[in-house]
């Protein structure tokens, strides 16, 4: 009976020595996490994730892609810590969260949203004014821009039925309207939409510049090697302008998004760690040979990884 006992209580001590940590065991530098991310984020969060890991290899990090308002919700629902995404979350989302969890939000870079073109279109300069008019259905046709032109019906497409694009040009350009054009239609991804728009000279695409690659990548060779820039004005007399960082930068390109970092916790965990290295040097390269645009003046706005 006493060997029983003491087996029973060798085998309670092993147990008791073997219990899993409660909570996250994650560190700043070390550990794993799933990120949700936009979905049209993919080339600039693969880019990071990748420079981060190589310099710190015991950390990974799993990149969740999905359509903006779907990372909100996981991170709500608390099944990620972070989320990379163009907006903060609503008062009404807030209220969703449940007691003592608080999300936070940290700029990190700024996107030009691209309008692209046929490759044989010879429409390729629109204001600001003219874009509005087109996505509320007031102009229709190519001859309303230009009388000349032969184009026929305006088709604008976004990448796919919940682009975020769409979200962002409703709530800035359009002021909230949402009575848009009937001729707006939903690619099955950016390589639809590059067929597309390469097929159809009479339409045009408004994507997020980083779902292009930067023109060092075969999605970027590959996009414009069958598409065009169309230059965006703030008005008729205002200099065209593309959706680089440089014009950006300088003002003169009018359509851009912020893009930001949002966390829901406040311990020192690989969530923080991985949203410094975005806001860090490192990860601010990487914006800008996205063809995005850092923040222009970073800050230590998250903890230093001094692990």
């Amino acid at each position: 009976m006493k060997h029983i006992l003491i087996i029973a209580l060798s085998v309670m001590f092993f147990a008791a020595c073997h219990e899993k940590p409660k909570g996250p065991t994650d560190t700043l530098t070390s550990g794993e996490i799933q990120l949700a991310a936009a979905d049209n984020f993919q080339n600039l969060i693969n880019a990071a994730v990748r420079a981060f890991h190589a310099h710190y290899p015991q950390a990974f990090v799993f990149p969740l892609f999905v359509p903006e308002t779907e990372a909100i919700q996981l991170l709500i629902d608390d099944s990620v810590r972070i989320a990379i995404t163009t907006r903060d979350l609503t008062d009404a989302e807030r209220q969703k969260l449940t007691k003592n969890r608080v999300v936070r939000k940290y700029l990190f870079a700024f996107e030009g949203i691209a309008i692209v073109g046929n490759k044989a279109s010879t429409d390729t300069l629109l204001t600001v004014a003219q874009l509005k008019k087109i996505l509320l259905g007031e102009i229709t046709d190519w001859k309303q821009i230009n009388p000349k032109s032969n184009a026929g019906t305006i088709q604008v497409l976004f990448d796919n039925q919940k682009a975020s694009v769409l979200n962002y040009l409703t709530d800035s350009l359009l002021q909230g309207n949402k009575n848009v054009s009937p001729n707006l239609y939903a690619a099955k991804g950016i390589d639809d939409l590059r067929e597309r728009i390469a097929a159809m000279p009479n339409a045009i695409a408004i994507v997020g510049l980083n779902q292009l690659g930067n023109e060092t990548t075969n999605v970027y060779k590959e996009f414009m090697a069958k598409t065009r820039f169309v230059w965006i004005a703030k008005d008729e007399t205002a200099k065209p302008a593309l959706p680089y960082a440089g014009d950006l930068h300088k003002d003169n390109y009018p359509l851009w998004r912020p893009i930001y970092i949002l966390l829901s916790e406040l311990r020192n965990g690989l969530p923080k760690g991985f949203g410094y290295f975005l806001t860090d040097e490192v990860g601010q390269k990487i914006v800008l040979k996205a063809g995005l645009m850092p923040i222009s003046d970073p800050q230590n706005i998250l903890i230093q990884i001094t692990e």
